[in-house]
């Protein structure tokens, strides 16, 4: 498939060079050479990454590469597994975010929706997943009742997927404490907040919900709230904070 040749985007994002500033031949040998280099045993796995490596670098581009928007890239791969006469395939942002981390393609930049080849550079890989054994991950999505320990999403409407609480490039474990249950935005989610940051994951909302989940507020309140706030002219926040201590005070 040919992804289209966006123009320049803000933030982290580079204009893409539409020219090869780098030979046909350096395009395929770094590919190929991607390709060998893969930590991950699953040949299956393998194809997604070649598939993903391809829609960032498609043939009569330089780098940085085209931005490609996460509507291109799932288009990119279910295009390919149709010419395999296969089905489309679920995990695409999963393989995506293991093709960044345990693969080390750091250079594979993210914004918002949006992703860019911006270099040739592949940092160092780690150990490959580890598939969690399926009678503990019931056991794990047994204890948060089944439910995405972020948002609350349950099965079946939703599928779970297992997550490291703390990171393993932080010094997570396999250990059962350390998975839980996110829904498959959530995870995307905490996969782009987790990396690059240096805060302290024990600490963290991401990692432990139970203990740190952020306060939540409908959406019917904060539109009561902006109301609210805008006659009063001050921010939402100092209105929200001045309703709880009055609330408490009175107690």
């Amino acid at each position: 498939m040919s992804v289209s040749k966006s123009r320049a985007s803000k933030g982290v994002l580079l204009p893409p060079i539409e020219f090869e500033n780098i030979s046909r031949e350096k395009r395929e040998e770094w590919l190929r050479g991607a390709a060998n280099g893969f930590v991950c045993p699953s040949k299956a796995n393998k194809q997604i990454f070649e598939i993903l490596l391809n829609a960032f670098w498609p043939d009569g581009y330089g780098v940085p590469g085209p931005i490609v928007s996460e509507k291109e890239i799932r288009a990119c791969v279910d295009q390919s597994r149709a010419q395999q006469g296969l089905a489309p395939y679920k995990d695409v942002f999963r393989r995506l975010r293991e093709l960044q981390g345990e693969e080390g393609f750091t250079c594979i930049i993210k914004e918002g929706t949006k992703y860019q080849l911006q270099s040739l550079n592949i940092g160092s890989k780690r150990l490959p997943r580890e598939t969690l054994p399926k009678k503990i991950w019931v056991d794990v999505k047994s204890r948060f009742g089944y439910k995405c320990t972020n948002c609350g999403a349950q099965e079946p409407s939703i599928k779970l997927s297992p997550d490291h609480k703390v990171p393993r490039a932080k010094g997570g474990g396999n250990e059962s404490s350390n998975w839980q249950p996110l829904c498959e935005q959530c995870n995307n989610i905490k996969s782009s907040t987790c990396r690059g940051c240096d805060q302290n994951c024990y600490v963290c909302s991401w990692a432990f919900p139970e203990t740190y989940k952020q306060i939540l507020i409908t959406d019917d309140n904060k539109a009561l709230l902006m109301r609210e706030a805008t006659n009063k002219g001050v921010h939402q926040a100092e209105l929200a904070n001045n309703i709880l201590r009055n609330y408490f005070n009175k107690k």
